[in-house]
């Protein structure tokens, strides 16, 4: 009671306005711009008298300083960062001599950019990391729960520096704080057409996952780069959100760029006094991942993806095999053993090698798509499952093999519960097995789930093996030996309690 009331009239009236009046634009980089608007209210013209900045060093500003500026008639002013790195607190004020000053305040962070080239005499590596919880049971199940929405990546890169280069890059190591703005160097793209100054897009020869996603891009060519903000991407173009103010030409490289923050602790080692080798990991800003979203087209049985990435074989592929036992050992008399689990855990260790960014990509997808080690999935075993003694003539549950020692099935859960026959025309049968017996003449039986109508053993290229799998762990580690061939190692471990269930429409043809 008793107070005056406030209507839109007393606010709207006789009044200026800034349009936005603050923004808090968080993590940016060189280059930057933003805008704001300034109109007024009065009757009549108002005159400006002049702006005052507080803060500016390394800021443009872009406006009307003086003069007279007509009423409901909206002005233009542009702000741009140029300064390399720090806190950016800028005000701009606006003085109309009625002894009221109207402000635009301006808060940010300028991320350092780094665009040194990186030693590629050693190996750059990726790492992407998925917070997984284990649980595992008495017998030998487990769950896994996936603690990370995104995962956790960062970069590790050796840089070589010598002379000049080597007490700049010092220097600048020693007293930068904050955040970094890092080219994904591994990932680069080349340009198919010249940058000039004024141009709206970049024109790339091809153009990969990482920087579809990217929010920004670092153009890079001898000793000059220019890091450029993404407006959008439709095929190889890459529209920008601010005009190109550099010249590159095709033998420019184009990367994308994160924000990243460099570990706690970097290593340097002066094998001259003018040459320095530097080895530093960066740490994505994990509030603002960019990651390219997983193109799911595996192909599925039960429900889960079948692993379609072969192992490379000029390195060994190595099988371990892992006893669930509990073991009692009390000093004295004789020491227990208990079995946990009937049969083994096998643990294939693979590497995988890539000779194109896509395949990476696909492999970076499957994992994805499993949340790291959280998801199941079908791999096939290193070596051959079974071989057929004779050939299927009429429809039959039971197939004839030779000895494998398959008729141990039923007394150990290590032995796959699906065999995927590969013939030569590139098709695929996969069979459920039920159960496995001795023969008197020293073959086995085996009874599969599924009909088997016509099958010739001179048709079947190989029988494998096909196991349920968890990845081990939930760091995936890329080493990249060029930036299209790379290289990831991986264990894989199979399930012991996996599903026997078959889905008929799950049968693949490759």
């Amino acid at each position: 009671m008793n107070q005056i009331a406030k209507s839109f009239g007393t606010f709207f009236f006789n009044n200026v306005f800034l349009t936005p009046e603050r923004i808090d634009a968080g993590v940016v980089v060189p280059g930057a711009e933003f805008s704001f608007e300034l109109w007024h209210s009065f009757v009549d013209a108002k005159v400006l008298a002049g702006v005052t900045q507080t803060g500016a060093f390394g800021v443009e500003f872009n406006g009307a300083t003086s003069g007279a500026l007509y009423a409901f008639t909206s002005f233009a002013y542009g702000v741009s960062l140029n300064q390399t790195n720090g806190l950016v607190d800028y005000r701009a004020s606006f003085d109309f001599g009625s002894g009221s000053e109207y402000s635009f305040i301006l808060t940010a962070s300028m991320a350092l950019v780094m665009p040194e080239r990186i030693d590629w005499s050693t190996q750059p590596e990726m790492s992407i990391q998925y917070l997984t919880e284990v649980i595992e049971a008495f017998d030998g199940t487990e769950q896994r729960i996936a603690l990370r929405d995104t995962p956790r990546c960062s970069l590790r890169y050796m840089y070589s520096m010598t002379d000049e280069q080597q007490y700049r890059f010092d220097n600048k190591l020693s007293t930068s704080t904050g955040s970094m703005i890092v080219p994904l160097w591994p990932l680069q793209c080349q340009l198919s057409r010249a940058v000039q100054p004024g141009d709206a897009s970049v024109v790339l020869e091809a153009i990969n996952a990482h920087v579809r996603a990217s929010e920004m891009l670092l153009i890079s060519e001898g000793d000059e780069c220019e890091v450029v903000i993404i407006e959008s991407v439709a095929g190889a173009v890459v529209t920008l959100k601010h005009l190109a103010k550099k010249t590159f030409s095709t033998n420019a490289v184009v990367l994308p760029a994160r924000i990243a923050y460099p570990a706690d602790e970097s290593n340097s080692t002066s094998l001259l006094r003018g040459f320095d080798q530097h080895s530093i990991t960066y740490d994505f800003d994990e509030t603002q991942i960019q990651k390219p979203a997983p193109i799911d087209d595996f192909e599925y049985l039960n429900s889960r993806p079948i692993f379609p990435f072969r192992p490379d074989r000029s390195k060994d592929v190595t099988t371990q095999y892992n006893r669930l036992r509990e073991t009692l050992d009390p000093l004295i008399g004789a020491r227990s053993i208990y079995d946990r689990a009937r049969g083994t855990v096998k643990v294939l260790g693979q590497t995988f090698t890539f000779f194109s960014e896509a395949e990476r990509q696909k492999f970076e997808d499957f994992a994805e798509l499993m949340t790291g080690a959280q998801g199941e999935f079908y791999i096939e075993g290193p070596g051959q499952a079974f071989e057929l003694s004779e050939d299927i003539v009429v429809p039959t549950y039971k197939i004839r093999i030779k000895n494998s020692g398959y008729a141990n099935f039923a007394n150990s859960n290590s032995l796959a519960p699906i065999a995927a026959i590969k013939l030569y025309d590139g098709t695929t049968i996969y069979r459920t097995i039920l159960s496995a017996t001795d023969n008197s003449d020293g073959t086995e039986t085996i009874t599969t789930k599924e009909t088997t109508t016509a099958l010739k053993a001179s048709d079947i290229e190989t029988i494998v093996p096909l196991y349920l799998a968890r990845f081990d762990s939930d760091e995936f580690r890329y080493i990249f030996d060029t930036t299209e061939v790379s290289t990831i190692t991986k264990n894989i471990r199979q399930l012991l309690y996996a599903d026997p269930a078959i889905d008929p429409k799950g049968t693949v043809t490759i």
